[in-house]
């Protein structure tokens, strides 16, 4: 009996989506002000998307 892949490609979108903004969302920041509120939610809508992404590409 096969094992069933981890890593589909909607594991594989999530994963660089959220090393992308791990790397690049500091240099978005100003260096001494806080983040924006702009920024701020910024970060639960793409959270939230890729889980509706993820729910929506598992099935």
């Amino acid at each position: 009996m096969k094992q069933p892949e981890v890593w589909g490609i909607g594991s594989l979108v999530a994963f660089l989506i959220i090393v992308a903004i791990l790397v690049f969302g500091p240099f978005f920041m100003g260096p001494v002000s806080p983040p924006g509120y702009l920024l701020l939610l910024v970060f639960p809508v793409v959270i939230a998307a890729l889980i509706i992404f993820l729910i929506i590409c598992s099935k």
